[in-house]
């Protein structure tokens, strides 16, 4: 086989492994389509999967047709090159003079396609836009925008496929609990953890209620859940089962130093411990065992949003040890939560990644366009103005950081209700719910503008337009257009040569 094949052969594996051909629409991957064709003016644009012998669109935007023949497609030859293409008159490109989709219907003159780039290299099709009409040019800035689009449909594919991974596994752990179900009542506790698991609850409630049918089924006489992170360990539920468990909760330390006790070693190792006897323990509290502490047991429970968190079990009665039967029940119920905890993790990073502009770390234009569904606002848009004087004269690694050093400042020095969005190249937006007043945004743009003079960017400025809604429009999508309208207005006025 042909280098050549093999990597084919590679890309169409990877594109499997997705397992998105021939699903049904959905609407993270509508609204990309939605996007791009507002964002430059185009009636069609298409999220484009290239299968071996056709291009299957997963989102289609002003065409009937959800798939077409590979031979056919533009983006077929958008994953052969680098970065994004651009066909201006698709008549005068001998590639395309031909083709079937040029002579005919959709009738395509301009294309421009982004490919989307797996994070391993593999190029599974395009985010493309298509016009009816030729077009005299396709700027960088458009092409990064498109790039940028691109990679947010690459990030709802990571996600997608994360979700299916760990359902996977949920699945496959639930097969093996049922061969460790001795009883009725551990069937049901880990049936109920299960279904916990499944919920979209809040990682921290989901252990709760976890650890209380746990701690039934069990016969335990006291539980816990802390959470571990830089500052310690602190006890964030107590749960007595019996009567004995409420002396004992009265004695158990709340909260913890950094370094200090068993619960710090578990979340830092991993690994679950089980003490049959607490008083031999080294460095065991001497009230805890005067509470009664006979046998205690320590599981982790993965990590959510920067902490770590680890259920404690503990028996009180004299003599009393932890049984076979008790610490399937833990490490089976222990598994399923985290299983669950690292979804939720994986999800709250890939939602994340998919709202955050990489570099100035503000949120992107999705999230922007998310978070813009207020009833009420006041809307920003602002250009930097000099960015490609900077880019030309000092290079493009002064550019970003000229970009990183706005962003920085805009995050920093907005009101406590406002918010900052890096929404194309040099376009920021800058969102107050419920509105605020000229000499505000004034200042906000303002102060970003002297934080990068302070780094060095002595001539470069920001031009910015302002738009309320509903004062002065219906909608935030308007005031969107209304703003930019303002901000190109000032940049006239400040340029007039230009």
């Amino acid at each position: 086989m042909s280098q050549e094949a093999n990597a084919e052969q590679q890309r169409l594996a990877a594109l499997a492994r997705y397992a998105v051909l021939d699903t049904l629409p959905e609407h993270a991957f509508d609204r990309v389509t939605h996007l791009a064709a507002r964002l430059f003016g185009a009636p069609i644009a298409l999220i484009s999967l290239v299968d071996q012998d056709r291009q299957w669109f997963k989102a289609c935007l002003g065409l009937d047709t959800r798939q077409t023949d590979r031979s056919l497609s533009f983006c077929a030859h958008t994953i052969l090159g680098d970065g994004v293409m651009v066909i201006l008159d698709a008549w005068q490109d001998p590639r395309f003079a031909r083709n079937g989709l040029v002579t005919g219907s959709p009738f395509i003159r301009f294309y421009a396609g982004a490919p989307l780039v797996t994070p391993d290299g593999f190029k599974l099709g395009s985010l493309c836009v298509i016009d009816t009409q030729p077009r005299a040019a396709f700027s960088a800035e458009d092409r990064a925008s498109l790039a940028d689009l691109a990679g947010i449909v690459v990030s709802e594919l990571e996600l997608r496929f994360a979700k299916r991974e760990l359902e996977t596994e949920v699945q496959g752990r639930a097969q093996m609990m049922n061969f460790l179900r001795e009883t009725q009542a551990v069937n049901e506790a880990l049936l109920g953890v299960s279904t916990l698991a499944q919920l979209e609850l809040p990682p921290q409630d989901t252990a709760a209620f976890a650890i209380e049918l746990v701690a039934q089924a069990a016969q335990v006489d006291w539980a816990a859940l802390a959470a571990v992170d830089a500052g310690g360990s602190r006890a964030l539920n107590m749960w007595n089962v019996t009567p004995a468990g409420q002396a004992f909760s009265e004695l158990m330390p709340q909260h913890l130093p950094p370094g200090e006790g068993v619960v710090w070693t578990v979340a830092r190792s991993g690994e679950a411990r089980y003490e049959q006897h607490y008083a031999s323990v080294s460095g065991a509290s001497a009230s805890v065992v005067q509470a009664g502490a006979q046998a205690v047991a320590w599981l982790p429970l993965g990590e959510f949003g920067g902490r770590s968190f680890v259920v404690l079990f503990a028996l009180l009665r004299p003599q009393a040890s932890w049984s076979a039967r008790q610490r399937e029940l833990f490490e089976a119920a222990a598994s399923v939560m985290r299983q669950a905890m690292n979804m939720r993790e994986i999800t709250r990073q890939a939602e994340t990644s998919a709202r955050t502009d990489p570099l100035t770390g503000l949120g992107n234009r999705r999230s922007f366009l998310e978070d813009a569904g207020l009833p009420g606002g006041c809307l920003v848009a602002v250009d930097v103005d000099g960015l490609k004087r900077v880019n030309d004269s000092q290079g493009h690694a002064a550019g970003d950081e000229l970009l990183r050093v706005f962003g920085r400042a805009l995050r920093a020095l907005g009101p406590e209700r406002g918010a900052a969005y890096r929404i194309g190249g040099d376009e920021f937006a800058l969102l107050l719910p419920g509105g605020g007043s000229d000499a505000l945004v004034s200042g906000w743009v303002g102060g970003a503008v002297t934080a990068v003079h302070a780094a060095g960017f002595s001539d470069v400025d920001a031009s910015f337009g302002v738009a309320r809604w509903p004062d002065e429009v219906t909608d935030h999508a308007a005031a969107l257009q209304l703003a930019d309208t303002r901000l190109y207005h000032r940049k006239r006025e400040r340029s007039p040569s230009r």
